[in-house]
């Protein structure tokens, strides 16, 4: 009898233990046909007001109007004032103090990266079963194979590992050497890759490429990083693909550098639209997020001037007024449940990390890392209100910063680049804006095919003007070379400190900052290394640092 009862209770565990690997091979499959799709078009350097949802009628941008408007404006998406930080901010889902990236963009040539021991977004979602391709910019650090994009979770990397290269020829001159600076990796293989076509058209081909070509068993990650809207490294500061049509189509613009600027950003437009239907025609759109972002704001005038206007936001890129760290962004998804509406959220760039891994079907609870970024995935599908407080603008050398529901604290601004810069785009002898180019785009059209609600021109103008930003008293405005608290919610072009009104909250706020203070990694490097000259890699900008495995381990830790 007792054998009996064994064989018996021996068949049922078996069976239970059956139907529990059975269950969850079941979800595991059900969970990955789930998985979205995550596309990322990050650019660079574009200000506020070089997009058209933003109000402005002088540069048309209708395929990312209409990403914008079919998903969510994303009013208050902070980033860094600088590249190098923000895309650091973005791949770790931590604040660049973490890891010494803060402070001024990396150089050709410079010994630093982000450091091993940090894990990137697409190896968090490669885990779980993402392919995972980067096609553009890198420039996080590239001085030994193992800190560039195919060695730290990308399957595939087409692009460049610098801060920017001219648009043709695709060099870069640091120090008065000049390299070339175009690469395709894959996991154990850096190679040149030598094609001088239009870089914006050379990142279009090769993301069509990758989702004509994506095996659809597995969910896809693409992030592509333009080279647009950032200065050239050629003679010519602003490179368009064709002078003549740019002349032709946008010849209503008399400053002759700004009008280039728009024939960079009109065809990086025309890319985003591309990519959206290449996503269609491989019937992926329906199951995919797309997210628009800049990295930071345009630097008008001055260093790297690209003659983008962040109007009427004040400052300039490497500031932390708005006009360099409040980033043009949108989201679009058909997975968002009350589409076509302005969120103003308080969104910080670092929370895309645990935001995708969340969509994916991912358990933050796995994840091995503190993150300063917060999960946003239900304030973006369902518009519930976000859990995120407070965010850290920024520590380095010269500034600090930090923001709290409404109230922004800048510490130590200088009197460069504080200013109010770049075009309104509000002229009346512009052409009016036409949304029937906006719904019947690249983007537009690929969107319609698949949305059960359709866009009328009345909601557009609608959305459109409540995403316009308007300010009143620029003539006068405090330096902040101190401090200054400004209110954003009711002042977001920042005319009118109101420290000396809430001294309580400027105190809550340096605190804020001073707590972050204390984990800060201060940034070691800033000069480039001789070794790294192009001239030593038959012309080419290249990892020059052999690291052996026990030093991948020991700076793995």
């Amino acid at each position: 009898m007792g054998r009996t009862w064994k064989c018996i209770l021996f068949c049922v565990v078996t069976v239970i233990l059956l139907s529990g690997c059975l269950f969850a091979i079941l979800r595991q499959k059900q969970q990955r046909q789930q998985q979205p799709n995550i596309i990322v078009i990050m650019v660079d350097d574009l200000g506020w007001n070089d997009v058209s949802f933003h109000g402005a009628n002088q540069i048309p941008t209708p395929n990312i109007d209409a990403l914008a408007y079919n998903g969510v404006i994303l009013q208050r998406h902070y980033v860094l004032p600088i590249c190098t930080p923000s895309r650091t901010a973005f791949l770790t889902g931590r604040y660049p103090i973490r890891t010494g990236m803060q402070g001024y963009p990396l150089k050709a040539g410079e010994r630093r990266a982000i450091p091993l021991g940090n894990t990137l977004l697409p190896e968090y979602l490669r885990k779980l079963g993402y392919a995972t391709h980067l096609v553009g910019k890198w420039h996080t650090g590239y001085y030994s194979d193992y800190h560039t994009p195919a060695y730290r979770g990308f399957d595939t990397f087409m692009g460049y590992y610098t801060g920017y290269i001219s648009y043709f020829n695709h060099t870069i001159e640091q120090d008065s050497h000049v390299g070339y600076d175009l690469h395709y990796d894959v996991p154990g293989n850096t190679s040149v890759m030598y094609n001088y076509e239009y870089m914006t058209d050379l990142i279009t081909e090769r993301a069509q490429d990758i989702i004509s070509n994506h095996d659809r068993s597995k969910p896809l990650y693409l992030q592509l990083s333009h080279l647009a809207a950032h200065a050239s490294d050629a003679e010519a500061v602003m490179e368009v693909r064709d002078e003549k049509e740019t002349n032709a189509t946008l010849g209503y613009i008399d400053d002759f550098n700004r009008r280039k600027l728009a024939g960079v950003v009109t065809a990086m437009d025309e890319s985003v639209g591309k990519v959206v239907q290449a996503l269609k025609e491989a019937n992926m759109l329906e199951n995919s997020i797309i997210v628009f972002m800049s990295d930071n704001g345009a630097p008008t005038v001055g260093l790297l001037e690209n003659y983008g206007s962040n109007y009427p936001l004040r400052g300039l890129k490497f500031t932390l007024f708005e006009g360099g760290i409040r980033g043009t962004a949108c989201i679009y998804s058909p997975l968002i449940k009350n589409p076509s509406r302005i969120s103003n959220e308080l969104i910080h760039i670092t929370d895309w990390l645990p935001t995708f891994y969340s969509a994916a079907g991912g358990n933050l609870d796995d994840l091995e890392e503190n993150f300063d970024g917060v999960d946003q995935w239900a304030t973006i599908i369902s518009g519930k209100e976000t859990t995120r407080k407070n965010l850290l603008l920024n520590i380095d050398e010269l500034l600090s910063g930090a923001l709290m529901g409404k109230y922004k604290l800048i510490n130590g601004a200088t009197l460069e680049n504080g200013d109010y810069y770049g075009d309104s785009g509000m002229n009346k002898l512009y052409p009016e804006y036409n949304v029937t180019n906006v719904l019947y785009s690249f983007a537009g059209s690929a969107i319609s095919n698949i949305s059960q609600v359709t866009l009328n021109t009345n909601y557009v103008i609608e959305l459109r003007k409540a995403a316009t930003v308007v300010c009143q008293n620029f003539a006068s405005y405090p330096t902040c070379l101190e401090k200054c608290l400004f209110d954003i919610y009711n002042d977001p072009c920042e005319t009118t400190d109101v420290s000396h009104q809430h001294p309580n909250i400027v105190k809550e706020l340096n605190e804020l900052i001073n707590e972050y203070n204390k984990v800060t990694m201060h940034p070691v490097g800033g000069t480039v290394d001789p070794l790294s000259y192009p001239d030593h890699f038959n012309g080419t900008w290249m990892p020059w640092v052999k690291l052996s495995k026990n030093k991948i381990q020991f700076l793995s830790a």
